[in-house]
């Protein structure tokens, strides 16, 4: 039972996806793979600091249609004024190449939007800082 739940603890319905989200942002990352990223903000979150984002891929709400759940690429939560994923697109994709292009475009959406509807500043990287790769999972 412990590992029934533990593998469906990263998956979202696609009707959670389709009437519970609205896109913020998407984008096509030029160097991982051939297929658009695509923001989400849960539309149920209305205070600064209960805002949740859930990230995914296209290709992957499309298989959601015949399967009924979609597994997230990446989720994120503001606590204060950080960004933190809460679900890892490292440990959803293992398999993938992730590179810090992808990683900043994904939180300059967040921190764009925190900006734009609260007048919030939220820490994140930048894309361009390459110092310390993946260490923003520590914010």
């Amino acid at each position: 039972m412990l590992h029934a739940q533990a593998k469906t603890k990263n998956q979202r319905s696609i009707q959670t996806i389709r009437d519970n989200t609205s896109v913020i942002a998407s984008f096509e990352p030029r160097c991982m793979f051939p297929d658009t990223v695509e923001v989400r903000r849960m539309l149920n979150r209305t205070q600064k600091d209960s805002q949740h984002f859930i990230v995914t891929l296209k290709s992957d709400l499309k298989r959601a249609l015949d399967t009924t759940v979609v597994k997230p690429f990446a989720e994120i939560a503001i606590r204060g004024e950080n960004l933190r994923f809460t679900v890892k697109p490292e440990k959803q994709y293992p398999n993938l190449s992730l590179n810090d292009e992808v990683i900043g475009m994904i939180e300059t959406s967040v921190a764009n939007f925190m900006e734009k509807h609260f007048s919030a500043h939220v820490n994140h990287r930048e894309a361009k800082n390459q110092d310390c790769k993946k260490e923003w999972h520590l914010l």
